[in-house]
C-alpha cells in the first residue's frame, strides 16, 4: 500500500487518506465528495469487504465507481465482483468474523483473481480456484494487467507495461 501511495505521489496526484477501519461512515462520505477517483489497496479482501459492509458505506463506494474513477489494487479489484466467496484459498476469511454475506460491489461480471503468475503460490491457487469454481469466468490478472471497465458487461484487460 505504502509503494502505490508513493506511486501516486510520484505522478503528482494530491492524496486524501480513507482509512474505512477508524473514520466514521459521514467522514468517509465527506472525502467521497471531494475527490475525483479512489484507489483502494490490497489486503484481505474478507476484512476489506466486512469494514465497508459494518461502516454501511458498501453503497456508497458503487455509486461513487459507477460515477468516478475506481482503482482497486489486489483485494481492491476482489470487490468489484460479484461477490468473494472464492477467494477463500487467496485470503483468510476468518479475519472478517462479522462479514456474513460475501456479495461484493458487482462492477464486473468475472472474477478477479489478481497477481497470476507473480508468485508460483498464487498461480497454483488461482488454479486451484478456477477447477474448483469451474461455473465462474475469471480474470486471473498478473501484476502486469488492469482491467478497464465501462460496465458490468463491458471490459478489456489491458497490459501495463
Amino acid at each position: 500500500m505504502e509503494k502505490d501511495k508513493q506511486d501516486l505521489e510520484n505522478m503528482n496526484f494530491q492524496i486524501v487518506n480513507i482509512d474505512i477501519t477508524n473514520e466514521r461512515k459521514n467522514e468517509i462520505q465527506q472525502k467521497f465528495n471531494i475527490v475525483d477517483a479512489i484507489f483502494v489497496a490490497g489486503g484481505n479482501c474478507f476484512y476489506l469487504l466486512q469494514q465497508l459492509k459494518e461502516k454501511d458505506i458498501l453503497k456508497d463506494l458503487i455509486e461513487f465507481a459507477n460515477n468516478k474513477i475506481y482503482v482497486g489494487s489486489s483485494a481492491g479489484s476482489c470487490i468489484t465482483c460479484p461477490s468473494i466467496e472464492y477467494a477463500q484459498k487467496l485470503d483468510d476469511k476468518t479475519q472478517a468474523p462479522l462479514l456474513k454475506d460475501c456479495s461484493a460491489m458487482n462492477l464486473i461480471d468475472a472474477f478477479i483473481l489478481p497477481h497470476y503468475k507473480s508468485k508460483e503460490k498464487y498461480t497454483r491457487l488461482a488454479d486451484e480456484i478456477i477447477k474448483e469454481y469451474n461455473n465462474l469466468n475469471f480474470l486471473p490478472l498478473t501484476n502486469e494487467q488492469a482491467i478497464i471497465v465501462n460496465n458490468r458487461e463491458d471490459y478489456k484487460i489491458v497490459n501495463t507495461k
